[in-house]
């Protein structure tokens, strides 16, 4: 038998906290009762805009601690009579022991929302701190290519300068196929040659040109003429040693350790 008056339910009812006989007997109740009508609805009202607050959901425990506060509460015995007792709405303490339910649900729904709050741009700050290193380190990376490439190319100007200016210096230039020209100035002191180019056609994407040394009849890879060869001089790469003659061939792009085509022309290299 449930002793409990309904009239003191609507806070629990709310908060779905009734034991599920109780709730079927406020239910009963609430049905004809237009005072705890517009109590639920003030209170369904009131967390349901608490709730929008937060995203996180509370835990048990928040529920089981309320429930014990409910139950710790003493609560004063309304008089049983026969007449009907017209309730005063604002005073009593049933009345403000839901005021005071009511606002214990919402700060601990404010605390939770700041708690998510903060959960969010802790995060937040994380992802853009990782960002920002990320970013950092792709322009140190950057840094470093640049400037290794800057020291290949002025190491790779004093090497142009050096056979240009040696005591044996020669220039061989010897026309190749379909009209394009092909310089090679070379020094045998310094060990080293340069190669110049002009009237190459553009080859097709995953194409590239390749010189080769040629040392008695054997190619050996010189290097690979990127970009517009027609609008730079090449120090070809290796040492000119015992090669007879400097060849062109056209390879995939990366190149290969030995002529994947024909070669379509080759400077002599005579003393």
């Amino acid at each position: 038998m449930i002793t409990t008056d309904p009239h003191e339910s609507s806070g629990a009812y709310v908060l779905h906290a009734l034991p599920e006989e109780e709730r079927r007997a406020f239910e009963a109740h609430l049905a004809g009762c237009e005072q705890c009508q517009e109590e639920v609805a003030e209170l369904r009202a009131t967390t349901a805009l608490l709730g929008r607050m937060t995203a996180e959901h509370p835990p048990q425990a928040l529920r089981d601690r309320v429930l014990r506060q409910v139950a710790d509460t003493p609560q004063e015995p309304r008089p049983r009579t026969g007449t009907k007792v017209r309730r005063v709405r604002g005073r009593g303490p049933a009345r403000s022991l839901r005021l005071a339910l009511a606002a214990s649900v919402a700060v601990a729904l404010v605390c939770l929302g700041l708690a998510g709050w903060q959960r969010q741009e802790a995060a937040d700050a994380k992802d853009h701190a990782q960002r920002a290193e990320a970013q950092a380190a792709q322009v140190e990376a950057q840094a470093h290519e640049a400037q290794a490439y800057a020291h290949r190319v002025e190491a790779e100007q004093k090497n142009v300068t050096k056979v240009l200016t040696a005591s044996d210096v020669r220039l061989q230039t010897q026309a190749l196929s379909d009209g394009a020209t092909a310089s090679v100035t070379f020094s045998r002191s310094v060990g080293s040659a340069t190669l110049a180019v002009s009237g190459l056609p553009a080859l097709p994407a995953g194409r590239t040109y390749a010189a080769w040394f040629m040392e008695n009849g054997t190619p050996v890879p010189a290097g690979l003429l990127t970009g517009d060869p027609g609008r730079r001089v090449t120090l070809l790469e290796g040492t000119l040693d015992n090669a007879s003659a400097v060849a062109l061939s056209v390879e995939p792009a990366g190149g290969s350790p030995q002529p994947t085509t024909v070669p379509f022309g080759a400077v002599p290299l005579t003393a």
